[in-house]
């Protein structure tokens, strides 16, 4: 049964493209037109002060990590016996500070936390005063795990080595006055998104 059915398959295929029995062109269906994606709705990033992580500050206060809100904020992370780059960071958000519009400059808060359980109160007090850090600038520490909390939200990268040091980016992330981040730089030198940001 199946021969013969083939047979009639073949016979109908080749007397419909035969000549003098032209085909009809089928008309193509219509493309079907995508609908308009919707504008994604410019929802601003939540406040890292929602994380309510607790620190201790140079001062051994124990304090929020919403410490300076109602404030812009340039925050990063740091630990205060390392030897080359965050000095550097230090004076990297110095020179950012410093050349903001005055007004700016004077609303301008900067906090520094500490992964390192080393960094007692003691330890930060001591290098605010070397530093010549002035009341704009909070230096605290965090518990290993308010630490690693901040360090994933900031997208701020950090190890520690067998000697005990550490191996760190440079992200300096500036928030507005509720905390909502609204500009980094990744590594030392990009300042210029930053001074956009406070504009």
């Amino acid at each position: 049964m199946i021969k013969p059915l083939a047979s009639l398959f073949i016979s109908l295929a080749t007397a419909c493209s035969a000549p003098g029995h032209p085909v009809e062109p089928v008309p193509a269906a219509p493309a079907a037109t995508a609908a308009p994606t919707p504008a994604a709705p410019n929802v601003p990033e939540p406040s890292i002060y929602d994380l309510e992580l607790r620190l201790r500050d140079a001062n051994n206060h124990d304090v929020g990590l919403d410490i300076q809100r109602g404030h812009p904020v340039l925050i990063t992370m740091f630990y205060a016996s390392c030897p080359v780059a965050c000095p550097v960071l230090i004076d990297e958000l110095g020179r950012i500070a410093s050349e903001l519009p005055p007004a700016v400059q004077a609303d301008l808060r900067i906090v520094l936390v500490s992964f390192d359980p080393r960094d007692t109160p003691a330890v930060l007090s001591e290098l605010a005063a070397t530093r010549k850090l002035d009341a704009r600038w909070t230096l605290a520490g965090a518990s290993e795990i308010d630490a690693r909390t901040l360090a994933a939200v900031l997208g701020f990268k950090y190890r520690k080595l067998a000697n005990g040091d550490y191996f760190h980016g440079a992200t300096i992330v500036a928030l507005d006055a509720d905390g909502q981040p609204i500009a980094r730089a990744e590594k030392m030198g990009q300042r210029e998104t930053l001074f956009a940001a406070f504009r």
